[in-house]
């Protein structure tokens, strides 16, 4: 529920912000997102998703993580500050070459204060994720999204522009990283001999996490490739309009992402404990609820691109719906991907994540002339097709090294209803169509899904106990009831 607020104050957030800054300006904070984004990845070393293994694993044998946390935060901290440092010192040269201008320095230079601060919160995140502390991670997440996004809003409606902004991402990862030490604290054993311990620990590290590097990097070329193009050929506004489109679907990644973050620390103490075959069916049982989630998401946001765009977004932002909803078809792949992810990692494949990421590149850039005669569509394609890749290469290649079986049932099921509903909201708007009237097309999507679900009974008594367990007793009591079941 706490990723879902999260979420939603973003989409809230970049609605406002989409309103209230040109187009030109987004196409700003793009190319500024892109440069500490790239810092971050090669500050980070791949150490932050090596800690979170290494936690997991280690929680799991019921053994201390101390020294593993202290190791990553000491190199994290001196790699920051040397790739902040190097943003700042050649502040002009950036503003020149990627801004095409020469008066965007000192927002350069600020950008570089906020890649120093932002480099520190996936560190304390891994830790709290791989020792399972997912609520302490929701809070935090939540506490710095509700804190940028009230920042930049107060300061862009000052007047302040692309420099309230940036001035947001600082106050709010700044907020975020406070409470992520004040919520680690405790998960960290001080002793006399921690120091040494930690700074023995980190030539293994980073043996460990290099080729996790190169994925990342190869992973930063993947997911900025198509911005890139748009930043080298095409005008600020052009990059603006597409960089609204993907941090729209961005959503669906999101809750993908969070998914899949919710399963890791499960994975990796089970791994520890080396009980393969609770994470076989640990992974069964979690795609069944990945699909019943992702599969009408990304099929209501199909059908519903035209009004979520303009609606959030603005009209000036209409030519990027075709682009959401390209992208939020391919997203039908998050509904087994969010089950599976990490698991490469976990089990210590750090060389085939950076192989899967670079066939996933080296893909993408063969079907490079597609661009040449869809443009911003063509982009939109070929970012979809490597995300069909990836999802095929990690079944393949987890396949090898562990038993890999996906709810079949539940997958034919969820995607007949997901198509079904699209197909008759898309219907309901060439009927009578409104951007105003996007909340009356999700709630009939919602209705008809629901109906479906009933109709195909999808759900059975386990999965009813399980939602007793989270939303209590009588809200799952009520969803039964409605679903067709007279008693849980």
């Amino acid at each position: 529920m706490r990723n879902i607020l999260s979420t939603l104050i973003g989409i809230f957030g970049l609605a406002f912000l989409a309103r209230a800054i040109t187009q030109e300006d987004m196409g700003t904070l793009t190319v500024l997102t892109l440069i500490a984004s790239l810092m971050q990845i090669i500050s980070d070393f791949g150490l932050s998703q090596a800690l979170a293994k290494y936690v997991a694993e280690l929680k799991g044998r019921e053994e201390d993580f101390s020294a593993y946390f202290i190791s990553t935060l000491s190199f994290k901290v001196s790699s920051a500050l040397l790739a902040s440092l190097f943003i700042f010192l050649f502040s002009g040269e950036i503003s020149i070459t990627l801004l095409k201008s020469q008066s965007m320095y000192k927002l350069v230079r600020l950008t570089a204060l906020y890649t120093f601060i932002s480099s520190l919160k996936p560190m304390f995140n891994s830790l709290l994720l791989g020792a399972g502390s997912l609520r302490r991670i929701a809070i935090c997440d939540v506490a710095s999204t509700a804190t940028r996004w009230t920042t930049i809003t107060i300061l862009v409606s000052l007047g302040h522009g692309v420099y309230g902004a940036v001035t947001g991402w600082i106050i709010g990862d700044l907020c975020g990283e406070i409470l992520y030490a004040a919520g680690s604290y405790n998960l960290i054993e001080l002793s006399e001999k921690l120091l040494s311990k930690s700074a023995h620990l980190i030539p293994s590290l980073l043996r460990f996490s290099w080729p996790l590097l190169a994925a990342s990097i190869v992973s930063f070329l993947y997911a900025w490739y198509d911005q890139a193009l748009v930043i080298a050929f095409l005008p600020l506004e052009s990059v603006g309009i597409y960089n609204v489109s993907r941090r729209a679907f961005g959503v669906l990644s999101g809750i993908s992402a969070a998914l899949s973050q919710s399963l890791f620390p499960y994975y990796g103490m089970t791994y520890g404990k080396r009980n393969h075959e609770a994470i076989a069916a640990a992974i069964k049982k979690a795609s069944r609820y990945t699909m019943l989630i992702m599969f009408p998401l990304t099929m209501g946001l199909f059908s519903a691109a035209k009004p979520a765009i303009t609606l959030f977004a603005g009209q000036q932002y209409e030519p990027g719906w075709p682009v959401l909803a390209i992208m939020a078809l391919f997203g039908l792949t998050y509904g087994i991907s969010s089950a599976l992810t990490g698991l490469l990692i976990i089990y210590e494949k750090t060389k085939t994540v950076m192989l899967l990421n670079v066939a996933s590149v080296a893909f993408s850039l063969l079907m490079l002339p597609a661009v040449g005669f869809l443009g911003l569509n063509g982009l939109a394609i070929m970012r979809g097709a490597s995300l069909l890749l990836t999802i095929l290469l990690t079944v393949y290649f987890l396949s090898k090294i562990m038993r890999i079986e996906i709810d079949k049932e539940t997958l034919i099921k969820a995607l007949v209803s997901s198509v079904i509903m699209a197909v008759a909201v898309y219907s309901v708007q060439q009927i009578y169509y409104s951007k105003f009237l996007l909340p009356i097309y999700v709630l009939i999507g919602a209705a008809i899904y629901l109906a479906e679900i009933k109709f195909f009974r999808i759900l059975n008594k386990s999965d009813f106990h399980l939602l007793a367990q989270i939303l209590g007793k009588r809200n799952a009591a009520l969803i039964a009831k409605l679903m067709g079941y007279k008693s849980i």
